[in-house]
């Protein structure tokens, strides 16, 4: 409908496709952790959190948070993450500083930036050369976080 109720005399657009995304360059091996599929929840490097974080959805964190994090997703802890809290999670990949326990159904990765003070259980655990591990470790089969 044009301007006025008159008949818009320009015939209707054709629909545009939406631009497919650029694909990403390739990550070094070793620093390349699998991007989950769907959402994902992201703390920036100014937002503080105190308390307990229960989440089905990936959880990236660049800022402080004290207390306790559990999710069935992935949780990973960026640069810039100061996190004193346990942490139990489906995988764990640690960039950041970790004080606490950390617990995986399926892995813990420490990073070659990354560094944990606390014990952590995963059915697989990869601590990178240069990271920093103070506690304990145990690798068990796959078990419920």
């Amino acid at each position: 409908m044009g301007l006025f109720g008159k008949p818009d005399p320009r015939p209707n657009p054709e629909p545009v496709p939406a631009p497919s995304p650029a694909p990403s360059a390739a990550q070094p091996a070793g620093h390349a952790a699998p991007r989950p599929s769907g959402k994902a929840t992201v703390m920036g490097e100014r937002t503080r959190y105190t308390g307990k974080i229960d989440t089905d959805e990936p959880l990236l964190v660049h800022g402080p948070v004290e207390g306790e994090i559990k999710s069935s997703s992935e949780v990973e802890i960026g640069e810039t993450g100061v996190v004193k809290a346990t942490i139990s999670a489906k995988s764990i990949v640690i960039s950041g500083r970790v004080i606490g326990d950390c617990t995986a159904s399926d892995k813990i990765e420490i990073r070659s930036s990354g560094k944990l003070s606390g014990s952590i259980h995963a059915a697989r655990i990869v601590i990178a050369e240069g990271a920093e591990f103070k506690g304990t470790s145990q690798m068990a089969g796959s078990h419920r976080s």
